[in-house]
């Protein structure tokens, strides 16, 4: 164990998958790792969800629908996952349309503003999977991704067999001219983790960086799962984690 370490755990990682904005599929996952230019040669995706009645589907924000295409078939593959969802952002897009129709109109739906929550995507999928089980909504900052699995191994060490853990996010759009933390493209990554150790994350602190990296955390970790290295630090001001692979 690293000296500095304030909090070090390990799990496995049965099977991931993740979908953007740009890209959906391990081959083109694999080809943005290969050249991040590569997101900007593709067209729009839009999952079809073919799985879901048309009326849910309209529902369905952008983030939201990437939820489902990433995390479905995990969920069918893994049934009685507890689940852990985070997300920087949640539906803030939804918040702001809903703040330029409160100022034209006077009024807003009230079915918008329901979906306006930062849980609200979590929320669709309980109602979507008829899974009423508890779950765990997360607002998180630039190390979401980290903070979601510590949260999953907490419920792993309290008895959790596996868990399905969710990170989503759809940035604020470029029309609202705010400087704003965005990540590149919306996405959404999900992962069935379970007790081993194939992987191990540990937490330290230092002195404040000064880079101010992006919070790509999920979008950088499908990059590091994907390439050869075993090892990889990402620092958020002065908490630093350390991913190793124990393959």
């Amino acid at each position: 164990m690293n000296p500095l370490s304030h909090c070090h755990f390990s799990f496995d990682i049965a099977d991931w998958q993740a979908s953007s904005g740009k890209l959906a599929g391990l081959e083109a996952w694999q080809q943005w790792v290969a050249d991040a230019r590569f997101a900007d040669t593709q067209p729009d995706y839009k999952p079809e969800l073919a799985f879901l009645p048309a009326m849910q589907r309209r529902r369905l924000g952008k983030a939201a629908r990437l939820v489902c295409d990433a995390a479905w078939n995990l969920a069918e593959q893994y049934p009685e996952s507890a689940l852990v969802f985070a997300s920087h952002d949640g539906e803030l897009n939804r918040s702001f349309e809903l703040w330029l129709e409160l100022m034209k109109t006077h009024t807003v739906s009230p079915t918008s503003f329901g979906l306006s929550v930062h849980n609200a995507q979590v929320g669709q999928w309980s109602m979507l999977r008829k899974d009423m089980r508890e779950n765990t909504a997360l607002a998180v900052g630039s190390d979401g991704l980290e903070t979601a699995l510590a949260e999953a191994y907490a419920l792993m060490q309290e008895g959790a067999q596996q868990v399905l853990l969710i990170v989503a996010d759809d940035p604020l759009s470029e029309e609202y001219a705010l400087e704003a933390e965005r990540a590149p493209m919306p996405y959404a990554l999900a992962m069935l983790l379970k007790p081993g150790r194939q992987y191990r994350l540990s937490l330290s602190y230092g002195e404040k960086s000064d880079e101010n990296p992006s919070y790509w955390g999920a979008l950088d970790w499908i990059r590091f799962m994907l390439s050869n290295r075993h090892e990889e630090t990402r620092c958020y001001g002065k908490r630093c984690w350390l991913w190793q692979k124990t393959l």
